[in-house]
């Protein structure tokens, strides 16, 4: 089957080595490795090098992981939610991670999306009023050069001036070196614009890493985290704890914790659902509101999004009344209700 932009996640298991996620590791994260203690060095690897457990393919493995295909407007758009669209703008990324949901199209490296394919986009923003937000995603955004963000940015905000845009990315992590002034003045001219960042470890973190969260902020630029659970990486909840109050510290909100995807060539990393949930029992009483993410997975044919949280939180309901009256497990460990009556 050839693999095009109309089909590429209906990529079926036997064809996956013949589309294998490239390799590639930016200087910026060659850096973070070498910098980094033994334990954090393997952590930091572990992510971005090739493995052979990659050929493994699992039969409830998928190249289309959240089910996106029944939600594309264009090969580039995805209209899942009412109020907001994925925009997939490129298939190239500064870095490789090797647990990449879309591996199909990453495997690719398809070009930045071109003025025919980003009108419609606008298009369909303009003609479509409830729509509120985009990802502007891939792929990596940042990974086509100043002209390419420019014009993409640029034409979402001609297309509507209250659309809020959520630039996800890499970048900050792997190519903290492209956050120059034209860059965070691009950004700062597209507000409403929130950064979100992909950070998955505290040894992420580094000085030039750092530094370009901090420019953003000068430039009134907003910034919310978002994190994957990989085994062998952040599996404990010690590792989650230091990063997100150090995320917090730093000014980014964290902003969730996913269970990883059930993505082709992933299974090694992925942490069973039990243990998973363990740690996340840790998470809920260590960190505040301020610092904790939502935990959340992305439910398998199109499902969407779905609170973790919510099956922690079943543990502790003893009774539900039709009135909306409760009793619970509070965190003190005693049993309270909570009456809905006036």
């Amino acid at each position: 089957m050839l693999i095009d932009n109309n089909n590429w996640r209906k990529l079926r298991a036997c064809d996956h080595s013949k589309y294998a996620q490239p390799i590639l590791i930016s200087h910026a994260f060659q850096k973070l490795i070498r910098d980094a203690d033994e334990k954090d060095k393997n952590a930091l690897r572990k992510q971005v090098e090739f493995s052979s457990s990659e050929k493994k393919v699992g039969n409830f493995e998928t190249s289309d992981p959240l089910g996106e295909q029944k939600y594309c407007i264009t090969p580039y758009l995805v209209h899942q939610y009412d109020n907001r669209v994925l925009l997939l703008s490129t298939g190239k990324c500064l870095a490789y991670c090797r647990y990449c949901f879309r591996r199909g199209f990453t495997a690719r490296q398809e070009s930045y999306i071109n003025d025919i394919q980003l009108e419609k986009v606008c298009d369909y923003i303009a003609n479509n009023p409830q729509v509120e937000e985009i990802l502007v995603s891939g792929g990596d955004p940042m990974s086509g050069g100043f002209k390419n963000l420019k014009r993409v940015l640029t034409a979402l905000r001609k297309a509507s001036d209250k659309l809020i845009i959520r630039l996800c990315t890499r970048s900050p992590i792997f190519a903290p070196e492209l956050f120059t002034n034209e860059v965070l003045e691009l950004l700062e001219d597209c507000r409403p614009l929130w950064l979100i960042p992909h950070i998955n470890h505290p040894a992420e973190l580094g000085e030039a890493q750092r530094l370009a969260f901090s420019n953003c902020q000068r430039h009134c630029i907003s910034i919310q985290s978002q994190t994957v659970l990989l085994k062998g990486v952040n599996d404990n909840p010690e590792t989650l704890i230091r990063l997100f109050n150090e995320l917090t510290v730093l000014g980014i909100k964290p902003g969730y914790l996913f269970q990883l995807d059930l993505a082709a060539g992933t299974s090694h990393f992925r942490m069973p659902l039990n243990r998973a949930m363990e740690i996340w029992k840790v998470l809920e009483r260590k960190l505040s509101g301020l610092s904790r993410p939502q935990f959340a997975v992305d439910l398998p044919n199109g499902g969407g999004k779905f609170s973790l949280s919510a099956l922690s939180l079943s543990d502790k309901i003893l009774e539900k009344k039709d009135d909306g009256s409760f009793t619970a497990i509070g965190s003190d460990g005693n049993v309270y209700e909570y009456s809905s009556a006036f």
